[in-house]
């Protein structure tokens, strides 16, 4: 196992800066996610810790011994790919035993040690009864439970996993998240774990960095990214939905501090969140123009006023999940999105009471482009 530290890492593709000065810590033993959407950097990560990529400038560090010039051989790492990579024309039991033939690792394994390990590891994730095989002859998830498997075998310091299980149906993602949890318990391993879905870095992390065109957003556990997001940014790449974000003016009337998104909205907030408002706003037009956030399930709905905090708004839309609701507010065409205990009573366009948990209420600086009805871009 190894301790894995990058300190202020840049890459540079051409004149293209793909990581920005990206620093962070994964822990001996720890189960370490690096989340993003496509293009913030995060296979580029993978790939410089794996020594497939150089660093342009910065250090990376394995037990505190910086590993820029070393070659991918020497770093003792094992690295699985969204892609594959299977060699067609060897079994399953030929791919995942590759890694242990290979003469770079000196392990020597007799054919019963390497029949064991191989046999673990597939029985593990559901191939034992598929050695035979060759590639051409398997579904795209086990494809991908190969790759895993061939990654997983080899005892390494380090193992580096790149989307590995996002081509897998919805069950069998479960189980295999389940599977990766019990494999990194088991043998205490460092894994750095690459992915876009947030639920699967919530699900598996120890600790998890979100990543965003190459720099770091908030690094953290996945209470702390989930709960107390510190950006825009992160409040509205973790969670379905997503956080909500209205921009609004904040300003005071006597002893009294009050958020208001033009005519549509006006919610009393206490002096503490006014100047954590006030501290992230934009002066416009003589106004303090702030970004408030809440998740949808910090929302409350009642038919009665119950607080002289609560609103009052038309319902838009209702979406019935499993066990709850998704109601929808339009507020000047931006969408408000309230997540609801069991299935929702109330129908499209009932006039209902909303209040905002004044502790889950967040203010941030504006990151992120809020566009029509609700959504944002980069």
């Amino acid at each position: 196992m190894a301790e894995v530290r990058l300190e202020n890492v840049v890459k540079l593709y051409g004149k293209k800066k793909a990581i920005r000065g990206v620093s962070f810590t994964c822990h001996e033993g720890e189960f370490f996610s690096i989340l993003g959407p496509t293009g913030a950097g995060k296979t580029t990560i993978l790939k410089m810790i794996a020594g497939i990529e150089k660093v342009t400038s910065g250090k990376i560090f394995f037990n505190g011994r910086e590993v820029n010039d070393l070659p991918p051989q020497e770093r003792n790492v094992s690295m699985a790919f969204e892609t594959y990579n299977l060699y067609p024309h060897l079994t399953v039991y030929e791919n995942i035993a590759f890694p242990l033939r290979a003469p770079r690792w000196g392990l020597k394994l007799s054919p019963q040690e390497e029949r064991k390990r191989v046999q673990e590891i597939a029985d593990f994730l559901g191939l034992g009864g598929l050695l035979d095989r060759l590639p051409q002859h398997l579904s795209g998830g086990q494809k991908q439970r190969v790759s895993l498997a061939r990654a997983l075998v080899r005892r390494a310091e380090v193992y580096l996993l790149d989307e590995p299980i996002a081509h897998l149906d919805a069950r069998l993602k479960f189980s295999t998240q389940t599977l990766l949890k019990e494999l990194a318990k088991k043998y205490s391993s460092t894994i750095i774990y690459v992915t876009h879905d947030f639920r699967e870095a919530l699900a598996l992390s120890d600790r998890m960095v979100v990543l965003r065109k190459g720099l770091v957003e908030q690094e953290g556990t996945p209470e702390e990214i989930y709960y107390y997001p510190q950006t825009d940014f992160v409040g509205r790449l973790v969670g379905d939905p997503p956080m909500n974000l209205l921009d609004g003016e904040v300003f005071t009337t006597g002893d009294r501090a009050f958020f208001r998104v033009n005519d549509a909205l006006q919610l009393e907030i206490d002096r503490e969140l006014f100047e954590k408002a006030q501290a992230v706003a934009d002066q416009i037009n003589g106004k303090l123009i702030a970004r408030l956030g809440i998740r949808p399930e910090h929302i409350r709905l009642s038919a009665e006023r119950t607080s002289d905090r609560a609103f009052q708004l038309p319902i838009y839309a209702i979406i019935h999940e499993n066990e709850s609701s998704i109601v929808t507010f339009n507020i000047k065409n931006v969408f408000l999105y309230v997540r609801t205990e069991g299935f929702c009573k109330f129908q499209e366009s009932d006039r209902v009471w909303l209040e905002f948990d004044p502790q889950r209420i967040f203010f941030f600086k504006k990151g992120v482009k809020l566009t029509g009805k609700g959504g944002s871009e980069e």
